[in-house]
């Protein structure tokens, strides 16, 4: 009786996910297949996927939801579950591109769209409003711990379709069925607990936070009187939005501060109260509004680049410990800021701009 054959199980998400058109597949591979060489082979099973060699030459793996640092030292053995995890870089296209219920409908009428990132975590999307912001949420699923743990909270739902019923983020997370998630509200049954992070206090960043004061919301302790709640409507720019301040309570948390798995890093720069979050298991971290991809680097009244620059070099120097390798984007960020001061790139006002893509 010949052998049975050897199987992984491989997860599509985000861009990949696009563009097989799947969100997973059962896939035989021959015996001793190395994980490096696991992209070829899904390129084979997929030849109208036109994009997916570029998209797997960015991404990286994980294998029974750890992250592999070198595909080439691991050998597949079958019965694993393998992820394709998308960089931002892959991802930046594909966020308006929704989930659907687990009737192939489209989210009913929300004010937000989501992908899934990891196996653990998804980028929420306020893709419409009324501000033009089209702020980015992110949601890690902590099962161990009973608790999800968000990082931003957008505009609150505002948006500038007056058919949109789902106008809560708390609504969407606990009732929207999405086949990202097993065709499952992300907090089914509200059975989990929030833990909130705000990675600045700019309205486009904390208009949902009333939402979670029943919840641990966690903001930076590096200049507490920039967001008390007498300075918040301005330094938050509610108040020259003319919109109303949202009120809550935060938590403020010391440089270096670890909750769930997580590190929080003071990143002052962008504002005085700028925070990096650092994702240890998934190895991903999240800058705020300290850098973006396509967009212009902003230092409002209260911002400093010579405190940005120290907060950019902090970070290079940790991704460069922690994983033992360049910080590229980072470490390119920081050369292009440099020359922007030096004369060499174009600066207008208050605004720098550049390019950047990939990992950080």
């Amino acid at each position: 009786m010949p052998d049975e054959q050897i199987k992984i199980n491989v997860l599509y998400f985000a861009a990949a996910s696009t563009a097989t058109g799947l969100t997973q597949e059962l896939v035989p591979i021959p015996a001793g297949l190395r994980l490096s060489s696991l992209g070829d082979l899904l390129i084979s099973r997929h030849p109208n996927a036109t994009a997916l060699r570029k998209i797997l030459d960015g991404s990286k793996w994980s294998v029974d939801a750890e992250m592999i640092d070198d595909p080439e030292e691991l050998e597949l053995k079958g019965g694993q579950e393998v992820a394709v995890i998308c960089p931002d870089a892959a991802y930046r296209n594909f966020v308006l591109d929704p989930c659907r219920d687990r009737h192939g409908h489209l989210t009913p009428r929300a004010a937000f769209r989501a992908t899934r990132l990891t196996p653990t975590t998804f980028l929420i999307s306020e893709y419409n409003d009324i501000y033009g912001e089209h702020p980015q949420i992110f949601v890690k699923l902590i099962r161990s711990a009973r608790t999800i743990l968000i990082i931003d909270t957008g505009c609150g739902g505002a948006t500038v379709d007056p058919d949109i019923e789902i106008t809560s983020l708390r609504k969407f997370i606990e009732e929207v069925q999405l086949d990202c998630n097993g065709g499952r509200p992300l907090n089914e049954g509200k059975h989990m607990e929030y833990v909130v992070i705000a990675t600045h206090c700019h309205y486009d960043h904390i208009l949902g936070m009333e939402q979670f004061n029943d919840s641990r919301i966690l903001a930076s302790s590096h200049s507490p009187s920039f967001v008390s709640p007498s300075n918040l409507p301005t330094h938050s720019l509610c108040e020259s939005m003319g919109i109303p301040t949202p009120s809550y309570t935060p938590i403020l948390v010391p440089h270096e501060y670890a909750i769930l798995g997580m590190y929080i890093f003071h990143t002052p720069g962008h504002t005085p109260d700028e925070l990096a979050v650092y994702d240890a298991a998934e190895k991903m971290l999240y800058v705020g509004d300290s850098l973006y991809e396509e967009e212009a680097i902003i230092f409002p009244n209260e911002g400093s680049i010579v405190e940005w620059m120290s907060s950019i070099e902090y970070l290079i120097v940790f991704v460069e410990a922690k994983e033992n390798r360049t910080g590229e984007v980072l470490s390119a960020t920081k050369t292009f800021m440099e020359d922007v001061i030096a004369g060499k790139e174009p600066r207008e006002g208050d605004l720098y701009c550049g390019v950047l893509k990939g990992w950080c």
